[in-house]
């Protein structure tokens, strides 16, 4: 018996990523990790620094603060159509919201209101160099997954025919996280290959956090919204 009791205390292969406990109020690790902003800014300019590995160091700190802090802070918060919430559990909040807020929140200068409004692909095109930027017209979910895995570990957007989230690649799994409109309606961090928002006949996938955007984060230079 004593064997199938471990069995069963075992978690389910495809459950979501536990949200971490809080250690800070939201509105702290904001403040701290637009702190780290300005000291990275700071280093880049310093004489004889090594900026390819500076940029290296913004990229993880970023990555580890939008996946284990950011995101996880909003998990259950609802969906609405119209949301705008600013503060994680409070009120509700769209899709595009979500992704406009929580890269807001993780120190970049973007329009939060005028791009969350966007067609997603807009959105991609704004955060994502067109190289690493990937279209998949009526493509099985699996394929788009196998591609993400190919490109590596990392935070990616996704734009769907009528939603947009991100998509976590943590090099285990692909994680789509989103405000999703489907079931519950809320914030959920959810195995892509399986997410029921993953099902679209379009999807159009661009990787973020690339030298462009990281080198904007340590300047606190302005990711301009796309505008055709």
């Amino acid at each position: 018996m004593v064997p199938i009791l471990l069995l069963l205390a075992l978690p389910p292969v495809d459950a979501e990523p536990e949200p971490p406990s809080p250690e800070r109020p939201y509105a702290e690790v904001v403040a701290g990790l637009e702190a780290r902003r300005q000291d990275f800014g700071t280093r880049w300019h310093q004489p004889g620094v090594k900026r390819t590995s500076l940029r290296d160091e913004a990229r993880s700190t970023v990555l580890d603060a939008i996946t284990r802090q950011l995101m996880p802070a909003w998990y259950g918060t609802p969906w609405d159509f119209y949301g705008h919430s600013q503060t994680p559990g409070t009120g509700s909040i769209a899709c595009g919201y979500f992704v406009s807020t929580v890269l807001r929140d993780a120190g970049f200068r973007i329009e939060r209101v005028r791009m969350a409004q966007q067609p997603a692909e807009h959105i991609v095109k704004t955060l994502a160099p067109a190289l690493k930027t990937w279209r998949f017209r009526d493509r099985p979910v699996s394929e788009v997954i196998d591609r993400l895995r190919s490109a590596g570990a990392g935070l990616y957007v996704v734009g769907l025919d009528y939603h947009v989230g991100l998509l976590w690649n943590d090099s285990a799994k692909v994680w789509m996280c989103h405000s999703s409109y489907l079931g519950e309606a809320k914030v959920v961090c959810e195995d892509a290959l399986t997410s029921p928002a993953m099902v679209s006949r379009y999807h159009v996938v661009g990787k973020l956090l690339e030298d462009g955007m990281m080198d904007a984060w340590m300047k606190g230079r302005a990711l301009p919204t796309f505008i055709p």
